[in-house]
């Protein structure tokens, strides 16, 4: 152990050096290079906000593994060599507070974007068409050097970047086409003038949905039965704006939303959707009382579905993932008053659908009330007392560890750092919520719900969510994916937030690994395991996590370097669901499958 300090033992990083060493901190994840895509696509999407650019094409090349992101806006400046300039210089950009020359309203904010994808990117480029000049920069070491400068009176787009996304950083470099497609529909939904191309390989997409095609497919489910008038609102002030989309499904148990800001997909919410939860709770409750009908504030928003999109000069998004505004009611209020406004004014001149629905919320209530399920909600501090097993983490949006027995739950509590980790183990086969009545009675169910903080419908509150992953930890057997497919339908049917917003994950556990000396390789899959046996290694088999050491638990669970964690994905098919709980018994086969 070293005793000495000095100012020898400080180091000072460049902002590139800090990036790649802490990588996490600046695009919130490294499963994929998904984000630097998208931070890429933040630019050109501004200048589309601007009225500047109508083509935005996404293009990967599944060979080369290299991304390409091309618009025909204005162009990056090229004097100054200012392409250089927001590649590699942290805080960079035209879009600060103060300087809004360039962009009034922008979903790019903090200038670390094109640095991100600079610093965590094996090769990297940018192209510009403008002023009659064709310019091109290349990453060369940690550098960006100008390769190319001629006239030219051809403008075929006016930026591209292309980069390769650098595999030591990621674990795997295929991005996650879902997300980009997403993005890029809600970007056509609120740009209806700009024409978006997703193009993979030689598969080539043209994405465009109107507001109504996107509520109904994206809110609706193509639902046409049984819901309200679809209601379009929309306040401008000041050249910001709030546009409200809603309607109410008789049919639903739920709360569903989607919303943007500056068209940035925000799927936390955020300080908008809090009120504009609170205009329709107020309204109805204050309705439900005159009118002598009873229930529960929060019943009110069972079976609201909408769509907001916020455009503002000067959003306070949540991190570099910018998952939620943080902006203030107050900095909102001029939009939001006259907001609850319209939406009061709605509901006055339609008497008979505010009927239609305090009944409805009545009639839920009871239905509630004759279930007779009770459930702490309790969330005070971080500490929780009631529980007897949770070893809980002292940060807000830290990884809740579910796993299998106490003997695996002791090894992760001693190799975790209790600041980020928190860990509560399971006994044995939990409870079925497809077979067992009052499921929430169930003690160790009980722990876990109130272990999230978001309680369940109709008082699920996803805002109240007290980790940003929860991760189930079980073993790699045949016990073990009976045991993490009936935690997943669990969560599923009483928090499917918790999986929709892409907080569930499963981690993949070594049956095998290399065990020699002071070295230690988990196995993932039969290849490596034949490679391992071909090759003369030394092999352990593990018949459960207890039986690994503390080092060997940081390597498999805890480095994200490392680990092997699957995110679970959102479907409907809830038959499907209970049709693999009652016939997965390999956990690897649970892996494959979508939820």
């Amino acid at each position: 152990m070293q005793t000495n300090y000095s100012s020898d033992d400080i180091q000072v990083l460049d902002g590139l050096s800090h990036i790649q060493l802490n990588p996490n901190m600046y695009i919130s994840t490294t499963e994929n290079p998904c984000h630097l895509i998208e931070e890429a696509l933040d630019n050109s999407i501004d200048e589309a906000i601007a009225g500047f650019s109508d083509i935005i094409a996404v293009l990967f090349d599944s060979k080369s593994n290299r991304c390409t992101i091309i618009d025909n806006g204005r162009g990056i400046p090229i004097e100054n060599d200012v392409a250089i300039t927001i590649s590699t210089k942290m805080f960079s950009g035209g879009k600060f507070k103060g300087k809004k020359n360039a962009y009034e309203l922008s979903a790019g904010l903090h200038g670390l974007g094109l640095v991100a994808v600079f610093a965590l990117s094996k090769e990297y480029s940018i192209e510009i068409y403008r002023d009659n000049t064709h310019v091109k920069y290349e990453k060369k070491k940690n550098n960006l050097i100008k390769v190319l400068e001629e006239k030219s009176n051809d403008k075929p787009f006016s930026t591209k970047i292309e980069f390769v996304a650098n595999k030591k950083y990621f674990n795997s470099i295929e991005p996650d086409f879902n997300r980009i497609r997403n993005r890029l529909t809600t970007s056509s939904v609120e740009l209806p003038h700009v024409r978006f191309i997703l193009q993979i390989d030689k598969n080539k997409e043209i994405i465009h949905y109107t507001k109504k095609e996107f509520f109904n497919k994206e809110i609706l489910n193509n639902k046409i039965e049984n819901i309200s008038d679809i209601v379009d609102l929309e306040i401008s002030k000041k050249k910001e704006k709030l546009l409200l989309t809603f309607c109410y499904d008789f049919d639903a148990s739920n709360i569903k939303y989607l919303s943007t800001v500056n068209i940035l997909p925000v799927k936390n919410g955020g300080t908008h959707i809090n009120y504009i939860n609170e205009i329709f709770k107020n309204y109805f409750t204050a309705k439900g009382k005159k009118e002598n009908i009873q229930f529960n504030p929060n019943d009110s928003l069972i079976g609201l579905r909408f769509y907001a999109s916020l455009y503002l000069r000067e959003p306070k998004l949540k991190g570099q993932s910018k998952e939620s505004l943080e902006n203030t009611k107050d900095e909102l209020n001029h939009l939001l008053s006259e907001l609850q406004n319209q939406i009061y004014n709605y509901f006055n001149n339609n008497p008979d659908i505010v009927s239609d629905l305090l009944q409805s919320f009545s009639d839920y209530r009871k239905r509630l009330n004759m279930k007779k399920v009770k459930i702490s909600n309790s969330n005070k501090g971080r500490g929780l007392k009631k529980f007897t097993k949770l070893r809980d983490c002292q940060f807000k949006d830290g990884e809740l560890f579910i796993v299998e027995g106490d003997s695996a739950a002791g090894g992760i509590i001693q190799a975790r750092d209790p600041k980020r980790v928190a860990v509560l183990p399971l006994k044995g086969k939990i409870a079925s919520v497809t077979n067992k009545k009052n499921i929430l009675e169930n003690k160790e169910i009980g722990e876990m719900i109130n272990a999230f903080g978001t309680g369940v419908e109709p008082d699920f509150d996803i805002n109240k969510f007290r980790y940003d992953k929860i991760i189930c930890c079980c073993d790699a057997d045949a016990d073990g994916g009976h045991i993490a497919t009936l935690l997943t339908m669990n969560i599923a049917v009483l928090t499917p937030e918790i999986i929709k917003q892409g907080h569930y994950y499963i981690a993949h556990t070594p049956l095998y690994a290399i065990n020699e000396k002071k070295v230690f390789i988990p196995l993932w899959s039969q290849e490596e395991l034949d490679k391992a046996i071909a090759d003369g290694r030394k092999i352990t088999r593990y018949k459960g996590l207890g039986e690994l050491n503390t080092s060997d638990l940081k390597t498999c669970l805890l480095d994200e370097n490392s680990r092997k964690l699957f995110k679970v994905q959102w479907t409907d098919k809830l038959d499907k669901l209970v049709s693999l709980l009652n016939n997965v018994s390999d956990k690897r086969k649970l892996l494959k499958n979508e939820f």
